[in-house]
């Protein structure tokens, strides 16, 4: 008996094989979900683990104008983080093409590298003399940042959490 499970396990996958897969997964997704934003998540605590990151925290998040009550939300316009060694406000700027324009300025003392991590792709900048950085072109959808001093390499990089854009 055992001889034959284990022959049955070397051999290929086939259609029964697929289709038997297929109705598992279909049951798993049916009545456990991935939970929305999981993957994101979990990509965002794996990014802090292996750079043994400091988290920065979202201190302020502001709306440019405030209106009467509604079941509508408008998205924060501005938003600052903070850690134990610098903070970041960055304003955020739709586009033409459902893309968005960030503008930022972090309060380190000296030159910081700045990437900005989106779903498909990471674009890096760094900041001008007065703490000054821009993305032009950022893709809608959840992003963050990692500021790392370029003067202090061997500090420890700062993060901020995954916001929506």
């Amino acid at each position: 008996m055992s001889e034959d499970l284990d022959r049955l396990a070397a051999e290929p996958l086939d259609a029964e094989d697929l289709l038997a897969l297929g109705t598992l997964r279909a049951i798993f997704a049916a009545s456990d979900p991935v939970p929305p934003g999981l993957a994101e998540r979990s990509k965002f605590a794996m990014t802090v683990a292996a750079l043994e990151a400091e988290v920065a925290q979202i201190t302020a998040a502001g709306v440019e104008a405030a209106g009467v009550r509604t079941t509508t939300y408008d998205r924060a316009q501005t938003v600052t983080f903070s850690s134990a060694h610098l903070s970041a406000m960055i304003t955020i700027e739709l586009v033409d093409g459902g893309r968005a324009r960030i503008s930022g300025w972090v309060s380190a003392d000296g030159p910081t590298g700045v990437e900005l991590r989106e779903r498909s792709r990471t674009q890096t900048t760094e900041t001008d003399a007065d703490g000054r950085f821009r993305f032009s072109q950022v893709e809608r959808g959840l992003v963050h940042l990692l500021l790392r001093r370029l003067d202090l390499p061997d500090s420890r990089p700062v993060i901020t959490p995954a916001i929506e854009i």
